[in-house]
C-alpha cells in the first residue's frame, strides 16, 4: 500500500509522511487538519480507520468494492463522497476509471483508490507547493481534489471528439472494413465517460444545495466545478448524437452499396438471359425446328442471342443500371 498522510499544525506548520496512526494523534491538538491519502489499502488497514476517525463501517465497505455507485451519503461524523476518476494514457486501449472515495469532516479527509490516480498525485503536488490550501479546511481540498478530477476528463473527451470528427470523415469517404467497430468503440466510451460524469454532477449539485462540512463561501468552488462536468456532459451529449448519426449513415451506406451491387449482377443476369433462352430453345429433342437442319442455323442463333444481348445492354445503359 502507498499512503501520503499530512497534517497542518494550528501554528502553519506542514507536516508531512504520517501514518494514519501518526494523523489520528495531531489531530488531537486544537485546529490541527489532515489528509490521509490510501491507495490500494487492504482490508485490515480500512477496518482501522473506524477505531482511528470513527467512519461508519457501511462506508468503509463501500469503500472496499470499486462498483459502488457515486454518491453522497451524510453520516453523524463525516461526509462520504463517491466519484469515478480517470488516468490520461494516450494511446491506451481502454479508459482507466478508478473509483475515488472520499470521507469528510471538520478536521479531516481521507480519500482511497484501488490505483495511482493523476488527479490526487497533482492535489499532492499543489498542497506541497501551497500549504495553505489545508488552513482553508478539509472541504476547500475536497473542491481540489473534485476540480483536478474533472480536469482529467478533458483531454480524454477531447480526444474522443477528434476520433468522431476522423470517422465522419470516413463515413462520407469510401467506408474501409473495421469502421463499424470503431464506431461502436466510441459510443462505448462515449457512455463510460456518461456513466461516471452524470452522478458527478448529482453529487455536485448536493454540495451546492448544502451538505455538513463544506462551508457557505467554499460553494462558489463547488459550482465552478459543476459548471464544467455540465460542459462536458454536453460535449458527450453532442458526440453522442453525432456517433448515432454516422451509425445510421454507415449503414445506409452499406444498404445503399448492396442495393447498386444487387442491381448491377441482375442487369449482368438480364443481358446473359437471351443466350440461355435460346439455346434452351434449340436445344429441345424435336425433329422439327426451324434452323435446326440449316447450314447456317447456328450462325444466325448466334446472332440472334448477341443482337438481343446487346439491346439488352443499351436499354439498361439508357437507364443508369450499369
Amino acid at each position: 500500500m502507498a499512503h501520503f498522510g499530512v497534517v497542518r499544525h494550528s501554528s502553519g506548520e506542514l507536516e508531512q509522511g504520517l501514518d494514519a496512526h501518526q494523523i489520528a494523534e495531531a489531530l488531537g491538538e486544537r485546529g490541527a487538519v489532515g489528509w490521509l491519502d490510501l491507495e490500494a489499502a487492504t482490508t485490515e488497514e480500512l477496518c482501522a480507520l473506524e477505531g482511528l476517525f470513527g467512519l461508519h463501517p457501511l462506508a468503509i465497505e463501500d469503500a472496499q468494492n470499486p462498483e459502488t455507485r457515486p454518491k453522497i451519503e451524510e453520516y453523524d461524523n463525516f461526509l462520504f463522497v463517491v466519484t469515478r476518476a480517470i488516468n490520461h494514457n494516450p494511446g491506451a486501449a481502454a479508459l482507466d476509471l478508478i473509483p475515488l472515495y472520499v470521507f469528510l469532516n471538520r478536521h479531516l479527509i481521507v480519500t482511497v483508490h484501488p490505483r495511482p490516480m493523476g488527479s490526487v498525485t497533482t492535489a499532492i503536488e499543489r498542497l506541497r507547493k501551497h500549504p495553505e490550501l489545508l488552513q482553508s479546511g478539509p472541504d476547500r481540498l475536497l473542491h481540489h481534489l473534485l476540480d483536478h478530477v474533472v480536469d482529467y476528463y478533458f483531454p480524454i473527451i477531447d480526444a474522443l471528439e477528434d476520433r468522431v470528427e476522423e470517422l465522419e470523415d470516413a463515413v462520407f469517404q469510401r467506408p474501409a472494413d473495421g469502421l463499424l467497430q470503431r464506431i461502436f468503440g466510441a459510443r462505448k466510451e462515449a457512455a463510460a465517460l456518461r456513466r461516471s460524469l452524470g452522478p458527478l454532477r448529482e453529487v455536485l449539485s448536493n454540495i451546492l444545495s448544502g451538505v455538513p462540512y463544506v462551508d457557505d463561501d467554499c460553494r462558489p468552488f463547488f459550482r465552478d466545478v459543476h459548471d464544467h462536468v455540465l460542459r462536458l456532459l454536453d460535449e458527450l451529449e453532442t458526440n453522442r448524437d453525432v456517433l448515432s448519426g454516422l451509425l445510421e449513415s454507415y449503414l445506409s451506406q452499406v444498404s445503399n452499396r448492396m442495393n447498386a451491387v444487387m442491381k448491377r449482377l441482375t442487369a449482368l443476369a438480364m443481358i446473359g438471359l437471351p443466350f440461355t433462352v435460346i439455346s434452351g430453345y434449340f436445344g429441345m429433342n424435336f425433329e422439327v425446328m426451324p434452323w435446326l437442319k440449316q447450314p447456317w442455323g447456328i450462325a444466325a442463333a448466334t446472332v440472334l442471342m448477341f443482337a438481343l444481348s446487346a439491346g439488352a445492354f443499351l436499354l439498361l445503359k439508357t437507364r443508369d443500371w450499369l
